[in-house]
């Protein structure tokens, strides 16, 4: 798969990161080795930490959640969690690119090193990300047209692998206010203002949403981190990225 480059070389890259790093890793690695003496773990372990968060979005096409969460370059500006965000490269077929985030996260307050009252786990990473539309997948099971989107961490410090998938879906009309035809001519009768595009459109369907997240780490401060995270982090982020789609009009193709 060939790419376009769009912000250097990946060698530019992991010096910038290395250099920004340095502290934060150093600082990292004493921490760790206080939460090993406390509680007498073993650094070797790789642990595996997965949590799947579902939900309906109610008024949401899963284009438009399709779009939002492939515009990775305006994640810092609205996801929580995240200092930074960049599309590095892209493939020539457009269906696959590389792209640049920085994630912080609170340590527990168990771990931090005496005399200290909050520290952050920063990790900046590469992760290849794979779109798949509607028009190459569909759910087996109800014949609707599903959208994907999957990412694999590349190159990181702290983390042993870091993947996520993204599964959306049409509700099926039958679980809504009536059918498609009923809620747009509701829409009419409401005499909604025809400028209006990504309100009305946001009424024709809603979607569901699977999202799965799955690290492995060999750290035990990392690991006893996720463990207290993982979950809020995974509601958070959806969260964040239904109210994107919200202030944010889809993008007519």
């Amino acid at each position: 798969m060939q790419y376009t480059n769009r912000y250097g070389s990946h060698r530019l890259l992991q010096q910038h990161a290395i250099k920004r790093n340095n502290i934060a890793t150093t600082l990292l690695y004493r921490q760790t080795t206080i939460f090993q003496q406390q509680h007498q773990r073993s650094i070797t372990t790789t642990t595996t930490h997965k949590h799947t968060h579902q939900t309906t979005l109610n008024n949401i096409h899963p284009q438009h959640l399709y779009q939002i969460i492939n515009n990775v370059d305006e994640y810092y500006s609205f996801l929580p969690y995240c200092n930074e965000s960049k599309i590095l490269q892209t493939s020539n077929c457009g269906s696959m690119y590389d792209a640049v985030l920085t994630v912080g996260f609170s340590l527990p307050s168990s771990s931090l090193l005496p005399g200290a009252s909050s520290s952050l786990l920063e990790e900046r990473y590469i992760s290849r990300v794979k779109m798949i539309p509607p028009s190459t997948d569909y759910d087996s099971n109800t014949k609707r047209p599903i959208w994907i989107v999957e990412a694999k961490s590349i190159q990181s410090q702290l983390f042993d692998s870091l993947k996520s998938r993204w599964q959306l879906s049409i509700v099926d009309d039958n679980t809504q206010s009536g059918s498609i035809d009923q809620r747009q001519q509701q829409h009419t009768n409401n005499n909604v203002n025809s400028h209006d595009t990504n309100n009305v459109r946001s009424t024709l369907a809603s979607c569901n949403v699977n999202f799965e997240v799955e690290i492995q780490v060999s750290n035990p401060l990392i690991s006893f981190t996720l463990n207290q995270v993982l979950k809020d982090v995974a509601k958070k982020q959806v969260d964040a990225f239904e109210k994107r789609c919200i202030d944010v009009p889809m993008k007519m193709i």
